[in-house]
């Protein structure tokens, strides 16, 4: 019931991932030099968009099913549960839509973990409603709920509240947190980690699966509310105070290797769990390692940070969403894929801290070309995620209306994407004026257009290829008349003959076939 949801839903979830990790390697190569201050993937643009993505996209979507994940093993897993997560992935799909193109506009707001604007929390908001429901059907149907079944319950319904509370601008707990070595923060972060990994752990147990050692995670926990009381109610915290607090979250490192231990997993029952853990031990190490004064005030804020964070997210919260994927859809979700995501992941990391020590002024040489290593393992982990996209998108195209719908569906969504995102670049290279208003209006009817095709190539070929030449040939005319009064210049021209063209194909030659 699950697996086929979540093979229904991966291709757009995976478009989300693909968009994230296609504006960090833009990015990437901008930093070597390219200039795309024309287009909307400026340096500052891309950089949020990269960031966001990776923080409220494809992995955080995919993490949330957890819990579904484990109504399905223990039963309680109805169709109508199903539906509302139906529902919450459309609230949520529509606001990684919203969001990007808030950021890809330029409406930031220069915070590193939450960028976009603040309005759009409430959509988030709305979806956990949604979940909530489907949560609430699942829990009906036992007898007696676990605990963990009522930590989570309780976490949904304080989420929706916290995310509109703590991300306001005014007096939001994140933003109050942004300067300084907010080691206080990093704990209650790390702690947010510890009961995903007990369910993943539960998850994937081969034998009967109970916790111990419940004080390794208790203490941190105590930590983090002493450190906010401190922080909101009487003074900042000092350099020493964070530092200890820091150093409570190396507590959560026997805590998993008991868990692990107990429940009897290892790499060959879900690799992605085991290196999610193994890049969690490692950034826990490193990042007290770089809490020592001396240290940090060497490399602070340079691209030995970046390395770490590449690790903490691209490794240790991507392999969490990944673990439920392999579960899921092990067939596609492969372990080749671990190991490889993880080589480059490690490579890039490499690469990012030898400059940042390079900049630190540990040795001598320039940044640059370890920069460039850091874009080319990114296109390659580009690649490969285009690979898995493919491998799950791959059509039969048994029908010359099936390579129509993939034509169009190829110039106009893809071209409409290319053109929102380097219009400003590629008008006038052609000769043509760009105003920067109307046109990205185009442009996104274009994706739409192209978004028929898409489903043309799905299911009901002729009916969809009919509704798309109708749309053109509309188009066609009013740009053809606007060409003709002289209101817009040849690019007119270029659409109305453009689009008249692909519906006369259908209309003269594919009509009647399917």
């Amino acid at each position: 019931m699950l697996n086929k949801f979540i093979n229904d839903e991966l291709p757009l979830a995976l478009l989300w991932l693909i968009l994230g990790l296609f504006a960090g390697l833009v990015y990437a190569v901008e930093m070597l030099g390219l200039d795309a201050s024309m287009t909307l993937l400026s340096p500052e643009r891309a950089r949020s968009l990269h960031i966001s993505q990776m923080l409220y996209g494809f992995f955080p979507l995919v993490l949330s099913l957890l819990p579904f994940v484990l109504f399905q093993k223990e039963g309680v897993l109805s169709e109508t549960a199903v539906e509302h997560l139906r529902r919450y992935f459309v609230v949520w799909n529509l606001f990684l839509l919203f969001m990007s193109m808030a950021l890809l506009f330029g409406n930031i707001r220069g915070l590193p973990f939450y960028d976009f604007p603040y309005q759009l929390n409430f959509l988030l908001a709305f979806s956990g409603l949604f979940y909530l429901l489907a949560l609430i059907d699942a829990l009906r149907r036992y007898e007696k709920r676990p605990v963990w079944v009522n930590v989570s319950l309780l976490a949904v319904i304080a989420a929706p509240i916290a995310l509109v509370v703590l991300m306001n601008p005014d007096y939001g707990q994140v933003e109050q947190t942004l300067v300084g070595p907010h080691g206080d923060n990093t704990l209650g972060m790390s702690f947010t980690l510890i009961p995903i990994y007990y369910l993943l752990i539960k998850l994937c147990a081969t034998r009967e699966f109970k916790p111990r050692w419940h004080w390794l995670w208790i203490v941190p926990l105590a930590g983090y509310a002493v450190s906010l009381v401190i922080r909101n109610f009487f003074h900042s915290l000092s350099y020493n105070e964070e530092w200890f607090f820091q150093y409570l979250t190396l507590l959560y490192l026997p805590l998993l290797w008991v868990w692990l231990r107990d429940a009897g997993v290892g790499f060959r029952t879900n690799p992605y769990l085991i290196l999610s853990i193994a890049a969690f031990v490692f950034v826990d190490v490193q990042g007290n390692f770089l809490f020592i004064p001396e240290i940090r005030a060497l490399i602070h804020r340079n691209d030995l940070v970046v390395g770490h964070a590449h690790i903490a997210m691209g490794l240790g919260v991507a392999f969490m969403a990944l673990s439920i994927l392999h579960h899921l859809l092990p067939n596609l979700f492969r372990r080749v894929y671990a190991v490889v995501w993880t080589v480059l992941m490690a490579l890039m990391a490499i690469a990012l801290s030898v400059a940042g020590i390079i900049e630190a002024g540990g040795f001598g040489g320039t940044i640059e070309p370890f920069l460039a290593l850091r874009a080319v393992f990114g296109a390659l982990l580009l690649v490969m995620v285009l690979f898995i996209a493919y491998e799950r998108l791959r059509i039969l195209l048994d029908s010359a209306l099936k390579r129509y719908h993939l034509i169009g569906f190829m110039s106009d969504a893809g071209g409409g994407v290319i053109l929102i995102l380097a219009g400003g670049a590629l008008f006038p290279l052609l000769g043509f004026d760009f105003a920067g208003t109307y046109e990205y209006a185009v442009f996104a009817f274009m994706i739409g257009t192209g978004m028929v095709h898409w489903a043309g190539l799905h299911h009901d070929a002729p009916r969809m290829a009919s509704l798309s030449a109708t749309i053109r040939a509309v188009c066609a005319s009013v740009f053809a008349a606007l060409y003709m009064a002289g209101t817009l210049d040849g690019i007119a021209l270029l659409v109305a003959l453009y689009d008249g063209a692909f519906a006369l194909v259908y209309w003269l030659l594919l009509r009647g076939s399917r």
